[in-house]
């Protein structure tokens, strides 16, 4: 009784991890209105799509289209009917507004800027993200578009 008990377990454990779905990172094709809508915006750049979920139960879809712009790195959020949610483009550290820099250089004097983005969402509203690492942690600063600051999140 044992060894059936053991080899249903097993069996049932087993097709129980072929019905797991795993969120992966693999390139994806989108819905045609979100293609649509990513040519029409950036005119011959060449995405790599990838998707993503978010809100409280993780239930609304994002389809990210990540893209060369020629000197950076672009990346536009997309909802499942192809309206921009969000753009963001990789900036050098020159590129931030004078505002951040001295906040960095006053508030977290030995830590390097390691990344910078300027963000803008579907509201044209621009905010800049800086990452920084203090404590062996990577903190994200995120500030208007005046430079002046708004609030700091911890990323894994």
């Amino acid at each position: 009784m044992k060894k059936l008990f053991l080899a249903l377990t097993i069996l049932y454990g087993a097709s129980m991890i072929g019905q797991t779905e795993v969120k992966s990172d693999k390139e994806i094709v989108p819905p045609v209105a979100v293609t649509i809508a990513f040519q029409k915006e950036f005119l011959g750049k060449i995405p790599t799509w990838t998707k993503d979920y978010e809100g409280e139960d993780m239930d609304h879809i994002r389809y990210l289209a990540k893209f060369s712009t020629g000197s950076s790195v672009g990346l536009a959020v997309y909802d499942n009917n192809g309206v921009l949610k969000a753009y963001e483009l990789a900036i050098a550290k020159n590129e931030l507004p004078k505002a951040v820099l001295n906040y960095i250089q006053k508030n977290y004097p030995d830590q390097t800027i390691r990344e910078a983005a300027k963000l803008i969402d579907g509201n044209n509203v621009i905010t800049y993200e800086v990452g920084i690492i203090k404590d062996k942690k990577f903190l994200d600063l995120v500030f208007d578009k005046k430079g002046g600051f708004l609030e700091v999140t911890e990323k894994d």
